[in-house]
């Protein structure tokens, strides 16, 4: 059997549902690929984990300074379940995927490149240059022999202003692509800008998963027997969780959170869930009477389980409004607090999602075959 050495760099490392599980999914789908075509793939993750993104993930935070400070003592009631849950992402990521050496820079890689006969660019939002954890690392720029490929790569949700982010480095750095995916119509606009040429858009890799895939590494947690609502929000407004209170009220079902937020954790009343792991992540959603987010992967997997959900704001964010426009699905948008009055327990049309998943996995697969030189 042929052996194709594939590696792929992502953020693997966030303690983030969605980073940890699209990680999973492309690993999962590739090596499906393979099977099918009677390759053999050795996939591996880089381990490409900076000390600056080890920090953004810890407990409690580094250095002496009154932000920190103020963070901790906040924290600290929480402590115990936190731990918990960065135990059980460190868990996940040993237990689930073949990574390389820790790589804590860009000079240690290129020092040691990881061999490989394709290498690719992995989903999220790596090629996001404001985000903290960024890196050209995710660029692929210590790569200097094998294929390079990006699968589903995204800039971010907010436009660039490329004249301060040096322009000339990234469109060289992308023209060195023998294959660019990405996630949505803003960062294809971005590869065109900065190349002149267009590419492909293909979906998340958790959309590339079918529930039952999932439910088998889902774990077995559950509240109230499904008779909750789940929120997830990555940075809640004020008047998000108005609405989320509202809609509660409405309907009659308390509010499970996963996440926490130090900036509102004391001014709520919801019921915090924040020892959950990724494998949790995907019983709580999959659990749930209904689930409320403004998260790209809290609305794929609400469609992927078929469950009833809503999103603040969702026809503002550029990865979440194609989804719902190319479903149907934009009144699944909340966009003000009047709009909660339509809000109920409904599911989305199943055929309606299944059809649009199936026409985008099969343009995955399609690209993704072709890209890594599956036969």
């Amino acid at each position: 059997m042929k052996v194709k050495k594939v590696a792929v760099v992502t953020f693997h490392r966030a303690h983030n549902f969605g980073s940890v599980l699209q990680t999973y999914a492309l690993q999962e789908y590739v090596k499906e690929l393979g099977k099918e075509a009677g390759t053999d793939i050795e996939y591996t993750v880089i381990d490409f984990y900076t000390e600056e993104q080890e920090e953004l993930y810890k407990v409690y935070k580094s250095g002496i300074n009154i932000k920190n400070i103020i963070k901790n003592v906040f924290v600290s009631q929480n402590a115990k379940a936190l731990k918990m849950k960065h135990r059980k992402f460190n868990d996940f990521i040993s237990e689930n995927f073949n990574v390389t050496e820790r790589y804590r820079n860009t000079e240690e890689i290129k020092l040691n490149v990881p061999s490989a006969d394709y290498y690719i660019s992995g989903s999220d939002q790596i090629w996001n240059v404001r985000a903290k954890d960024f890196a050209d690392v995710y660029y692929l720029d210590f790569v200097n022999q094998g294929k390079k490929i990006s699968y589903a790569a995204s800039f971010g949700p907010l436009k660039i202003d490329w004249e301060q982010y040096d322009k000339q480095k990234y469109t060289q750095l992308l023209q060195e692509y023998n294959a660019i995916s990405v996630r949505e119509r803003g960062s294809a606009d971005n590869v065109e800008y900065l190349t002149g040429d267009q590419c492909s858009i293909n979906v998340d890799p958790t959309l590339l998963l079918v529930s039952e895939q999932w439910r088998k590494i889902q774990s077995d947690v559950d509240y109230k027997n499904g008779q909750y609502i789940l929120m997830y929000c990555l940075e809640p407004s004020k008047q998000q969780m108005e609405m989320a209170d509202a809609i509660s009220k409405k309907l009659n079902l308390p509010i499970v959170i996963l996440r926490y937020n130090n900036k509102n954790d004391m001014f709520n009343h919801y019921v915090k869930k924040y020892d959950s792991g990724p494998k949790d992540f995907l019983a709580y959603i999959d659990h749930a009477a209904l689930v409320l987010s403004s998260s790209f992967h809290g609305t794929a997997f609400s469609l992927i389980y078929h469950k009833p959900f809503y999103v603040f704001n969702g026809m503002k964010d550029n990865r979440i409004s194609s989804i719902l426009l190319k479903t149907g699905m934009t009144e699944r948008s909340l966009e003000c607090f009047e709009e909660i009055e339509r809000v109920t327990l409904d599911k989305p049309d199943d055929k309606v999602i299944e059809a649009l998943l199936n026409e985008e996995r099969n343009a995955s697969r399609m690209y993704l075959r072709r890209a890594l030189e599956i036969e």
